[in-house]
């Protein structure tokens, strides 16, 4: 369901239709926002379940190559690549950060290994020094390792996740360098991504804090009247 529309639903359990009323779009955006961020991350944190795909988001960014000075670790190599931008906060869990996939552009590639930063230094010990490593540092940029001539050609990556804002992704694209590129997220025509289960209970839940906040008078009667 897209966000409009949730937000519409709230305005009308809470009989507030108008933009110009006590309550501000975005004050309903941020709650469904937190209250989301709660829920996924309960569910999440459970080890055995998977990640289901209607929470996940993803964009492409470019890449850039800069000093190894840069990312604070302890690397042979005098390079490293990163994204040009930091990424969208990441929701973060009991075991790392919940990324679900660091890839090229080309749909067939498969992902890169993503690692904890804490990991990714020991990469140049492995045996599979042309394997390309990725990790999600500190400074919120993802760097891209590997003793593999052909990481400098990656141009683009494609990053996909569970985010803390969803609406964080307005500002990046589904394609780096094509002819139109679209944003990531938009309020009025992309799907917020949580399951139909909890967004129905979070927005009773932020319809009913509604109610107690300004005081609205309950309808327990069974007719057509408020």
């Amino acid at each position: 369901m897209i966000l409009s529309k949730l937000i519409y639903d709230v305005r009308e359990g809470i009989k507030q239709y108008q933009d110009d009323t006590e309550i501000d779009d975005r004050h309903i955006i941020h709650l469904f926002n937190i209250k989301r961020a709660k829920y996924l991350r309960q569910e999440l944190n459970n080890l055995q379940r998977s990640v289901d795909i209607s929470i996940t988001q993803s964009f492409c960014e470019g890449l850039e190559e800069v000093s190894i000075n840069q990312c604070n670790l302890d690397f042979v190599c005098g390079k490293i690549l990163r994204t040009k931008r930091p990424i969208p906060q990441a929701l973060e869990l009991h075991l790392a950060p919940a990324i679900t996939s660091v890839k090229p552009t080309n749909i067939t590639s498969l992902p890169f290994n993503f690692l904890p930063k804490e990991r990714a230094l020991y990469h140049q010990f492995s045996p599979f020094k042309n394997s390309i490593y990725s990790f999600l540092n500190d400074d919120g940029y993802i760097y891209l390792i590997s003793e593999n001539k052909a990481l400098r050609l990656i141009e683009c990556i494609t990053v996909s996740g569970v985010f803390e804002d969803p609406l964080e992704l307005k500002i990046y694209n589904n394609c780096c360098g094509c002819e139109t590129p679209a944003p990531c997220f938009d309020i009025n025509s992309t799907d917020y991504p949580l399951q139909s289960h909890y967004i129905d209970l979070i927005k009773m839940e932020i319809i009913s804090e509604y109610v107690k906040l300004l005081q609205i008078p309950e309808d327990k009667t069974n007719d057509s009247n408020d």
